[in-house]
């Protein structure tokens, strides 16, 4: 088996993987409550908590997956990106055990486990990869498209400046919304109105034809929007529930604004699958949307099981399955908050 574990952000993960892909056990503590009253993560609370949590989560994965020491084959840490005092804690916790029991230590870029995390399956040996694959990975912190054959990964666009979910927070925040913001929007937009074009907000294109994302329009847009019209989560919820539904799609049309383009350069034979990976992959209406875009360009869509959607060491283990080279000496490994 290979042991995983995932500090990169706010949530302490271990997890115990089968050489098929099968997940024994995924477990996480999560930092929510802790971080809720400050409306987003802070730091130096997140790295407290996984110093608090990490070791008395791989007791535990051990205890429930009936295992022990001998069964674990390698070991797989988040190296970066993230915040890097929430990284140390998990590489250098993963660098002990390594150094100590004398099992291989593999650094693993989180975003690489986001791009695979489509492919898990909570009761179930993961499904084969395909041999090529696009993946958009849209989180609190990313929102890139990817071009993926076997370990050869392409980024093919990124976010110029505000993460589609960190866009999805600030707004949320700004009316009072409790945090994470992603839930709480979606939750509202359900109710919202028919007149989905109520109020339009921007969708960002650059002169240079650049297919990046950019949410930083988006957000300024929605504040003095709300901001305008007194949107409040208190206040009138018809109101609250247009507002939300239109934001959301806002959000979502500049995805699919720049899936269809880059769809359109991509060199051909193309993909037979596209995967959408991170937190708001959980989100139900893109979820749909996406099923329909793929049914539309006759295309394979993988969407992770929501349990795989948020940080996890069950992607970071199945990650590194896919460079199984990738281990060496645990004390060449290091932290890093930014990766290339």
């Amino acid at each position: 088996m290979i042991l995983g574990i995932e500090t990169s952000c706010d949530e302490t993960s271990v997890a115990l993987l089968e050489e098929d892909g099968r997940v024994r056990v995924n477990l996480i503590a999560s930092q929510i409550e802790r971080h809720r009253p400050f409306g987003g993560v802070v730091p130096e609370i997140a790295s407290r908590e996984h110093l608090q949590h990490l070791f008395p989560l791989v007791d535990r994965a051990l205890q429930d997956a009936n295992a022990s020491w001998s069964d674990v084959d390698r070991i797989a840490v988040t190296a970066g990106p993230g915040l890097i005092g929430a990284l140390l804690v998990g590489v250098a916790g993963a660098q002990g055990l390594s150094y100590a029991l004398g099992i291989p230590l593999a650094p693993v870029n989180h975003l690489e486990g986001h791009l695979y995390s489509p492919y898990l399956q909570r009761d179930d040996a993961a499904i084969p990869l395909p041999a090529r694959f696009l993946s958009m990975v849209i989180s609190g912190g990313h929102s890139s498209i990817y071009d993926v054959a076997g370990a050869h990964v392409t980024m093919l666009n990124r976010t110029r400046d505000d993460a589609i979910g960190e866009t999805f927070d600030k707004v949320a925040k700004f009316i009072g919304l409790p945090y994470p913001g992603g839930p709480q929007v979606e939750k509202h937009a359900s109710g919202g109105t028919i007149d989905r074009k109520r109020f339009p907000l921007p969708i960002a294109q650059f002169k240079d034809q650049s297919l990046d994302f950019s949410y930083s329009g988006i957000k300024a847009g929605a504040i003095r929007l709300a901001r305008e019209l007194g949107v409040r989560a208190e206040g009138d919820p018809r109101l609250l529930s247009d507002f939300c539904v239109t934001f959301q799609d806002a959000l979502f049309a500049q995805l699919f604004d720049r899936l269809d383009a880059i769809w359109v350069r991509l060199q051909r034979p193309l993909p037979t699958e596209v995967a959408i990976a991170g937190g708001v992959a959980a989100n139900g209406a893109l979820r749909d949307r996406m099923l329909a875009w793929g049914k539309a360009h006759g295309v394979i869509v993988r969407l992770p099981e929501k349990g795989y959607c948020t940080d996890n060491a069950a992607m970071i283990a199945f990650a590194a399955m896919q460079r199984p080279d990738a281990s060496g000496d645990p004390r060449r490994v290091s932290a890093r908050s930014r990766i290339a």
